[in-house]
């Protein structure tokens, strides 16, 4: 049996779809073997080729976006309330757009508190957390007065 030999193009846009889904979703849609778009992906040959294409389709989807929300807008302003689909596309064009050129797609925040309380503050803290969740239980327990 001969081996399938894919072209440059063929690969990039197998390794971008795998980028913007994943490996087994870009070998069901452009049936090339999920093993061979894994394996392009992780070729740092390829990866020229791949920003260059990510870029350019990045560059399109922000055009797409854009013209989406412009037709949203319109559709709103002229009453027309078949817009769900027009919503669902913009949406994702610019969650695609965000994947591609790096920016967020989600938000999470954390914040350190280690460093702006004393010792004695912290341990008070959680000694406080404790009543509130125990109802006060957590007292007696450490005191060892029994629970009446």
């Amino acid at each position: 049996m001969a081996r399938r030999r894919y072209s440059r193009s063929e690969k990039v846009t197998a390794v971008v779809a795998a980028d913007m889904t994943s490996a087994a979703a870009a070998a069901r849609s452009t049936g090339i073997p999920e093993r061979n778009i894994t394996r392009w992906r992780d070729d740092p040959a390829m990866a020229e080729y791949v920003q260059k294409t990510r870029d350019a389709l990045a560059d399109d989807i922000r055009i797409a976006a854009a013209v989406a929300w412009d037709q949203l807008i319109k559709r709103i302003r002229s009453g027309d309330i078949e817009t769900r689909d027009l919503i669902v596309a913009a949406g994702v064009a610019v969650d695609k757009s965000q994947l591609l050129t790096g920016g967020a797609t989600s938000r999470t925040e954390a914040r350190d508190l280690t460093g702006t309380f004393s010792d004695e503050r912290v341990a008070a803290l959680i000694r406080e957390a404790d009543e509130i969740a125990t109802g006060g239980r957590a007292a007696e327990a450490a005191a060892g007065t029994p629970e009446g």
